[in-house]
């Protein structure tokens, strides 16, 4: 066998291992210690992707059924190639990257706290009572900053009254979901992405693309993939 066909067999069985990985440690996982992704180099985005909505019913009011993305350039005002989903559009899934034939392609974004809008703040409840952000804390974008209230948006899910009977990453907090007026304390933490292909610019670096994945990057080493880090896309 050839050196060079070797080296593309290698890639392949890379990428195979790497894709099944990504799909089964889906959108609002945390990483843990045993994980595949875990200590993989992250890299900064130029400049820091911002939370936006579509305002479906162009009433100037956030709804709950307005989708709400990672815009990755916040100063084009509108759903881009590979601006990730945090919640679904249509059929399209939480943690999806956008693609240019897509419905919601091209459609106008609006930033949170700009205007009468108000803001939106990665929060987290601490569960188990520690005064720190630990494995099990459940993180939500939240609206009202200072406790999770109807609207706002579960980012790893809460586990609810059973093993059985959980909140899914992506859903939508209501008055009577259990962790609703639970205390919450702001997340620290950036976005990086695991530049999947390696793609860089002319200077070397890191040109985020299609197929890269999306992190909270939330502790020290940062630029680093950690435990607690938080998966933002599929």
């Amino acid at each position: 066998m050839s050196q060079r066909i070797f080296k593309l067999i290698l890639v392949l069985m890379v990428f195979l291992f790497l894709t099944t990985a990504a799909s089964a440690l889906g959108y609002g996982s945390k990483v843990l210690p045993t994980d595949p992704d875990e200590a993989e180099a992250l890299s900064p985005f130029f400049a820091g992707p911002e939370f936006a909505f579509i305002d479906l019913s162009n009433n100037g009011v956030f709804e709950p059924g307005d989708p709400v993305y990672l815009n990755i350039n916040p100063s084009d005002g509108t759903v881009s190639e590979n601006d990730v989903r945090i919640t679904p559009f249509d059929t399209l899934a939480a943690g999806t990257q956008v693609q240019a034939a897509d419905p919601d392609h091209d459609k106008i974004l609006v930033r949170f706290g700009t205007y009468r809008y108000q803001a939106a703040e990665l929060r987290y409840f601490d569960m188990d009572g520690d005064k720190s952000y630990s494995i099990n804390d459940p993180v939500y974008l939240d609206f009202s900053p200072g406790e999770v209230s109807a609207g706002d948006v579960r980012i790893t899910g809460y586990p609810g009254v059973s093993p059985l009977v959980g909140y899914e990453p992506a859903t939508r907090v209501s008055d009577a979901d259990p962790d609703s007026g639970k205390p919450t304390t702001t997340l620290p933490g950036v976005f990086g992405f695991y530049n999947f292909f390696g793609n860089v610019n002319n200077g070397g670096w890191a040109v985020y693309d299609g197929g890269d994945i999306i992190y909270l990057d939330t502790q020290y080493p940062f630029n680093t993939i950690t435990v607690n880090d938080i998966r933002l896309s599929i």
